[in-house]
């Protein structure tokens, strides 16, 4: 229990999770009812990015006690195009472009911008960009962030998965939003990609599974496929050994989509079972 003893200020959700309520109005339940101590913030428009959004958020948090610990941009689907064509215009502007969602997650006393980039396709479809390339991309961004004290997470989403070590040669210093789900989608362990992230795993999005064992992830329908934390069938033991292994220390954020589970109630029950399962860790 040692490595989870301060796991109540590191057990926190994602507004996300609420979608697509107001991001206020799912920032309201995260505080007023299920009295998390950690979210990350889902930002779905660009006026969510402005100030008198953004003083609303900070005072609720701050009158709750609750971490902001990254901004989620409501781009994620529009990187592919940003960043990763032959349009280097483009690029480099797009860059600029994030500055919004930097100075957000400034704003709000964030840690974290989270990053998609090619998603689900693969580098070579139909985008021409080696790892190397992508790497140096992504290494950009992470440098204009920076100057706002930001850091930019790449999380595990679609071909990602198969390049983790590539980048982590090319820069070390590349670090990564684990996210159970989208490991276990593209076929892998979440075992293997905790050994592959290693420790520049910075974030996690904390989220179950269902699959029977002669089931692929192909044959699980999109409602089973993703749960709250311990409503699936992942073994959880083995993966928070393997973390405490690596010594991770970020937050736990619950992130799963509405159609995943019924009410409010069943979030409450996943955060309980989530402490009692570190408790007796």
């Amino acid at each position: 229990m040692k490595d989870y003893k301060d796991y109540e200020k590191r057990t926190g959700i994602s507004s996300a999770c609420f979608y697509p309520m107001l991001t206020e109005d799912a920032f309201d339940v995260i505080c007023d009812k299920l009295k998390y101590k950690v979210c990350e913030l889902f930002l779905n428009t660009q006026s969510e990015t402005e100030i008198d959004f953004l003083k609303y958020i900070k005072s609720k948090a701050d009158d709750n006690g609750i971490k902001i610990a990254a901004i989620h941009p409501y781009f994620s689907g529009y990187e592919p195009m940003l960043f990763f064509t032959d349009y280097k215009r483009r690029t480099y502007e797009s860059i600029k472009l994030y500055d919004m969602f930097f100075s957000a997650a400034q704003f709000l006393g964030a840690d974290y911008v989270i990053f998609h980039g090619l998603g689900p396709r693969n580098f070579k479809e139909p985008y021409d960009c080696s790892v190397k390339e992508y790497a140096d991309i992504f290494t950009l961004i992470n440098e204009e962030a920076k100057k706002f004290g930001i850091e930019l997470l790449h999380e595990n989403v679609g071909a990602i998965n198969y390049y983790i070590k590539d980048m982590i040669k090319i820069n070390p210093e590349i670090r990564f939003t684990l996210d159970f789900k989208h490991s276990v989608t593209r076929g892998f362990d979440v075992l293997d990609t905790i050994e592959s992230m290693g420790k520049n795993i910075a974030h996690i999005h904390l989220n179950d599974m269902y699959i029977k064992d002669s089931d692929s992830a192909a044959d699980v329908s999109k409602t089973e496929m993703c749960r709250l934390p311990f409503f699936g069938s992942l073994n959880f033991f083995e993966i928070f050994k393997k973390l405490a292994d690596i010594n991770y220390i970020g937050s736990f954020i619950t992130e799963v989509y509405r159609y995943n589970y019924t009410d409010i109630a069943e979030i409450t029950e996943s955060k309980k079972r989530f402490a009692d399962f570190l408790k007796n860790f």
